[in-house]
């Protein structure tokens, strides 16, 4: 008996060794579980991002290689980042053209409705650190940060803020910024993501720019900074237009500088054309600075001006001040030469009441107009009245000639 008792125990013993290492690989395997299946939902939310990521780049690009106006590019840009990145504020700026400091370019949100955006210097604010350094800034907790975020006059920090600059290949161009009422709104993927879009959007926005400039230059005078003719016909076309829709009167001047040819002759055409590019900002300051009147190089030395919504006599005190003020002004030509009088000739027409005419019409009565002054002594205005025709004056007087 005794030795059947140890024959059970002998037998017994493997089995609990066995039913030991059992329980501990199942333990083993329970416990392995759990990382296998955080691991796949982490590449689940890695392939999300990568894909949110991929379509953020594609709507970007697509809004680059299709908006050629700089402030509407980087408006769509920036909704577009908003689906990605939750922010409730965001900000642009741009370097000035001396490159002391940012200009405000777009901004949007909360803390803007009743800010007052002015330009900010270098190393002034989470802009102005941004541009100096051209190194992202990346807030958790904007309380700690000293200095402002957005704007100068900022009272209220936003709880985080990420900030990055726009760089072209040799210089930083701009500075984009965007904040959330609430601490930790941002994760470091949202840092990476604008970061990493940051080139291509300094890219499109450059080229944006450039796009502007060339038009503008097709459109505005070299000399004088004035609209050209191409553009004097746009708003003519524009405002006759709006006279037949509206019945709304508009004017228009035309200005001849008196004796411009003996300008040139006694002093060169290097102060001739001192003396058509000083008229430039002249014209505009004599204006009136609400947009109603527009400015224009006609030709030579010739300029006019269409004064929208503006009757016959309105349009006549606005010629009459014009006149003043280049009596007045203290042109290059008149400092090297005391003696030199600088004067302009104005002739004014107008569209208004029942009578349509076209814009050949109106130019033809304004110029009428002018010669009518030129032949009446020079320095002077006359509006146009019905019946004027062209003064019986020589050519030589009609060119300004002395």
């Amino acid at each position: 008996m005794p030795t059947k008792k140890r024959r059970k125990s002998v037998l017994r013993k493997p089995a609990a060794k066995k039913n030991a290492a059992s329980k501990a690989l199942s333990r083993k395997k329970t416990a392995a579980a759990p990382p296998k299946a955080a691991a796949r939902r982490d590449y689940k939310a890695l392939f999300h991002r990568k894909l949110t990521e991929n379509h953020l780049f594609y709507e970007a690009g697509r809004i680059i290689a299709s908006e050629t106006e700089p402030f509407e590019l980087i408006k769509k840009i920036i909704s577009v980042i908003n689906k990605e990145v939750p922010f409730e504020d965001a900000a642009v700026y741009t370097v000035k053209k001396d490159m002391t400091g940012l200009d405000p370019f777009y901004y949007s949100g909360p803390s803007f409705r009743k800010a007052v955006l002015d330009t900010v210097y270098y190393d002034n604010g989470a802009p102005g650190n941004i541009a100096s350094t051209g190194e992202s800034i990346f807030l958790q907790d904007a309380a700690l940060y000293e200095g402002f975020l957005q704007y100068p006059e900022e009272r209220q920090k936003p709880g985080s803020y990420l900030g990055i600059a726009l760089k072209n290949e040799s210089r930083v161009i701009g500075v984009m910024g965007f904040s959330h009422s609430e601490p930790r709104a941002f994760r470091v993927d949202d840092l990476d993501t604008i970061r990493t879009l940051s080139p291509l959007i300094s890219a499109g926005f450059e080229k944006a720019e450039l796009f502007r400039k060339t038009l503008e230059l097709s459109r505005v005078d070299e000399l004088t900074g004035l609209l050209n003719y191409r553009v004097l016909m746009e708003k003519l076309t524009e405002e006759v237009r709006r006279k037949i829709r509206t019945g709304r009167a508009f004017s228009f001047i035309m200005i001849d500088i008196d004796d411009f040819k003996r300008v040139n002759d006694r002093y060169g055409h290097l102060e001739g054309s001192r003396l058509i590019a000083q008229m430039g900002p002249l014209l505009r300051t004599a204006c009136r600075t609400d947009s109603t009147d527009i400015c224009f190089r006609y030709g030579g030395e010739e300029f006019s001006i269409l004064l929208t919504e503006t009757t016959m006599e309105e349009a006549e005190a606005v010629a009459e001040r014009i006149r003043k003020a280049v009596d007045e002004y203290p042109f290059t030509v008149k400092v090297s030469h005391p003696t030199e009088i600088v004067s302009v000739s104005l002739g004014v027409s107008c569209m208004s009441g029942d009578k349509q005419k076209s814009i050949t019409e109106l130019i033809n009565e304004a110029d009428i107009a002018l010669y009518q002054a030129k032949a009446s002594g020079k320095n002077r205005v006359v509006c146009y009245a019905d019946g004027c025709g062209m003064p019986a004056a020589s050519t030589a007087d009609r060119k300004g000639l002395p």
